[in-house]
């Protein structure tokens, strides 16, 4: 497989883990950030609680398709 491939591969999954990360951790911030300036009031808590828990899955996800890659190597 070509190294810019596994180069642009491995850069996507940090940005998309990194923010899934962030969006886990801080959802309100990560709103107000993304969605927050075009919004006229703010969503109710169960967005954000809903929100947190997809971004823990998709940081869970992230983390699974960047160390699956490494480990495949190794073995």
């Amino acid at each position: 497989m070509p190294y810019a491939f596994i180069w642009f591969y491995t850069a996507f999954l940090l940005i998309w883990t990194g923010m899934a990360v962030f969006a886990a951790i801080r959802p309100y911030y990560f709103w107000k950030v993304t969605q927050g300036w075009k919004a006229v009031k703010e969503p109710p808590r169960a967005y954000f609680i809903f929100s947190r828990i997809i971004a823990v899955l998709f940081s869970v996800i992230g983390i699974y398709l960047l160390t699956v890659g490494y480990w495949s190597r190794l073995f």
